[in-house]
């Protein structure tokens, strides 16, 4: 395996991992609902955010991701079918990096090379603690979303608020989740996050940006979320151009 590949790949799973995920109030929002009406009142906005990341997984979708830092972006740009956890994630760090999900192995291809351009990963051997590992499983992702305690009406289902990168971290479902989200989030200035949010007519969370002020400078981060219900093609790459993962790859995953 390229060694290049790992910090890359990893980088872009802390980047999701920190933007979306499920909270403490995911009990109580429903996965199978036809719809849902937008928050009535300055209250219930928060809860309705933070679910609306659930909301948005109850089909097939498409998600396309941003991150902006300086002179430097990065975009993600992935087919997702939540019910079989099969995805597709192009990736530019600015290295394009592109893998494919399917129910028993991860694809992923950095460039062109002079063997076959796939390798494959066992998910069987992914360590259950690992960055790929948990951001495979985008519904039990914990980020940013975790943290939302304020959020006000804008007009036309868009929302402004903050988000407090604590109680994000207390919300992760596992200790892996913690520390993962506690790792970005000491670059922070600040201990509050500001944030935009847009809710569809059926409460799924469609539109989400949000600020990191860092010593270095500020890290602007978008995530539109569409094409709820729509096919997805998710085919793994022919056999004839993939090769199986060295055993030192799994050190890194």
């Amino acid at each position: 395996m390229r060694r290049s590949l790992a910090p890359a790949l990893l980088g872009c799973l802390t980047a999701l991992l920190t933007a979306c995920g499920t909270t403490t109030d995911t009990a109580s929002a429903p996965t199978t609902s036809a719809s849902a009406s937008a928050p009535t009142t300055t209250a219930d906005a928060p809860a309705a955010i933070r679910q609306g990341f659930q909301r948005s997984l109850e089909k097939t979708l498409k998600m396309d991701v941003t991150i902006k830092a300086g002179n430097q972006t990065v975009t993600m740009r992935s087919a997702v079918e939540p019910a079989t956890g099969a995805m597709t994630l192009d990736m530019r760090t600015p290295e394009p990096v592109s893998m494919v999900v399917t129910t028993d192995a991860v694809y992923v291809k950095q460039d062109e090379s002079d063997g076959k351009p796939w390798m494959k990963l066992d998910r069987s051997r992914l360590r259950p603690d690992g960055q790929l590992a948990q951001g495979l499983d985008v519904r039990a992702q914990a980020g940013i979303l975790g943290g939302v305690v304020s959020a006000e009406p804008a007009g036309d289902g868009r929302y402004t608020g903050v988000a407090d990168p604590e109680k994000a971290i207390a919300a992760a479902s596992s200790d892996a989740e913690k520390a993962t989200l506690r790792n970005a989030f000491k670059v922070l200035k600040t201990k509050t996050v500001p944030f935009e949010a847009t809710l569809d007519g059926e409460g799924r969370l469609t539109l989400l940006t949000y600020t990191f002020d860092t010593a270095a400078g500020k890290i602007d981060n978008e995530m539109k979320m569409h094409s709820f219900g729509e096919p997805v093609d998710i085919t793994a790459p022919p056999a004839s151009q993939t090769e199986a993962a060295a055993a030192e790859a799994y050190r890194f995953f």
